[in-house]
């Protein structure tokens, strides 16, 4: 149910409220029982929080403070060791499985006969979009243009 009080009602617990306004609310919250449930969630939740006294944690401070020390070099250069080995045995894993599949030749997946012979005709057509971009393709333009004057000339004298 929402009787618009809802919102208040947090409000009235923390003391939040105006007292003309408290004293509306605590009216209200006698006769409203969804009001008066929210306000013990409230007061139950309050009394939780208030009761729960956790403990302070317990720690040897020799033992944090070998923790907290530096690696000698040996160790810090066997796991930079390490790690270059692991990268290594993956790398060799990767080229291996490659090999096994049988893309040798220095074909990969993605170059097959097909895709070479369509990158081939696309570079082709890109090439001679650049060539037509900075040819002499307008002089040819008016060349053409002289040639339909001229044959327009020759048809109006024989007509």
């Amino acid at each position: 149910m929402d009787c618009g009080y809802k919102e208040k009602t947090i409000l009235y617990f923390y003391g939040e409220l105006p007292e003309g306004r408290a004293a509306e609310l605590k009216a209200h919250i006698g006769g409203c029982a969804s009001c008066a449930g929210d306000l013990a969630a409230l007061k139950c939740l309050s009394e939780g929080f208030y009761a729960f006294k956790p403990q302070a944690p317990e720690f040897n401070a020799e033992e944090l403070v070998l923790a907290a020390g530096s690696k000698p070099l040996m160790a810090r250069f066997l796991a930079g060791f390490r790690r270059a080995a692991a990268a290594g045995a993956f790398t060799a894993l990767f080229l291996f499985t490659f090999q096994a599949a049988g893309l040798r030749g220095g074909t990969a997946a993605w170059k097959t006969d097909i895709d070479a012979g369509l990158d081939s005709v696309e570079y082709g057509i890109y090439n001679l979009q650049d060539d037509m971009a900075y040819s002499s393709a307008a002089d040819f333009d008016y060349g053409c243009a002289d040639i339909e004057n001229q044959k327009e000339q020759e048809t109006e004298k024989t007509a």
